[in-house]
């Protein structure tokens, strides 16, 4: 009986393994935003609710900088407004003209946080709104937002792949962390690849958010994989029950999963051998 169990939970686990790892890849990369943003609190500024100066003939000394926060994380989130002072921003990046010079490097990840700061904010912002309220019209505004921010990153990737190629004799480990991180973002010339990404995307957290297991007993009593379905895996020792939640949750989410996951997957795979890495994996 306690094989049969492990078995069953095992089998539970596999089938909706594709589903969630779409959404722990997205937690990667905000995880990584937010350690870079923290990195450059902690290690490049001294006090960072500071305005921003810096000593133009002082070229040995980057760690002087102050970095002033653009966004307040508890500001109410405006699409418009920030997707247009970023907009303004991005005409006004600093001029390089030497790709080891460690002033401009900071100089330029002052410019850079500041707009990839907004743009986090506003994705997140849209991502929830879906979540919480999955809608033709939210998952337009999702895939227009990532449209919208696509050539920003066109733009900075490769100029991160510069300072992280020149600074690599640098003594300053904090910017050769921070470009080093930066200089393995992706970018993508394909307008229609990424606009179908993105609907997949949306329709993998459609199939997500809307699957629930019922009752046997009673149909009108379902839920959710998050939060019970996961905790009677942790928890529950009876086969039956396990045998119900595995099964119930695979009939009704994980077989609709899988060819919209594998899809996705696929375009991912492709941009990422495009950007000059074997596949996904070595990315993330």
């Amino acid at each position: 009986m306690k094989n049969c169990i492990i078995i069953v939970s095992l089998l539970f686990i596999s089938s909706f393994e594709f589903s969630t790892s779409y959404q722990k890849r997205n937690h990667h990369f905000d995880r990584r935003f937010e350690q870079l943003l923290d990195i450059l609190k902690l290690h490049l500024t001294d006090d960072f609710d500071e305005p921003i100066t810096f000593d133009a003939n002082n070229d040995n000394n980057p760690d002087s900088l102050n970095i002033e926060p653009q966004v307040d994380p508890n500001d109410r989130v405006n699409v418009e407004l920030w997707n247009r002072l970023n907009a303004e921003d991005e005409k006004t990046m600093p001029t390089i003209t030497d790709y080891s010079d460690e002033v401009t490097a900071t100089a330029w990840l002052k410019w850079y946080f500041r707009i990839a700061q907004r743009h986090h904010q506003v994705s997140a912002h849209l991502h929830w709104n879906y979540e919480t309220n999955i809608t033709e019209e939210n998952q337009k505004l999702m895939t227009a937002q990532s449209l919208l921010q696509s050539p920003f990153s066109h733009k900075v990737v490769p100029i991160a792949k510069e300072f992280n190629e020149n600074l690599k004799e640098s003594e300053n480990g904090d910017l050769k962390r921070i470009f080093g991180r930066l200089a393995t973002g992706v970018v993508s010339d394909n307008m229609v690849e990424l606009k179908k990404a993105s609907k997949l995307h949306a329709k993998l957290e459609n199939i997500y958010a809307v699957a629930k297991v019922c009752e046997s007993s009673d149909p009108g009593k379902c839920y959710a994989l998050a939060p019970y379905l996961e905790r009677v895996m942790q928890v529950e020792k009876d086969y039956d029950r396990l045998t119900w939640a595995w099964k119930g949750w695979h009939d009704e989410c994980g077989n609709k999963v899988r060819p919209v996951y594998l899809s996705y997957i696929d375009l991912l795979n492709k941009n990422i051998k495009e950007n000059g890495y074997t596949d996904l994996s070595v990315n993330i």
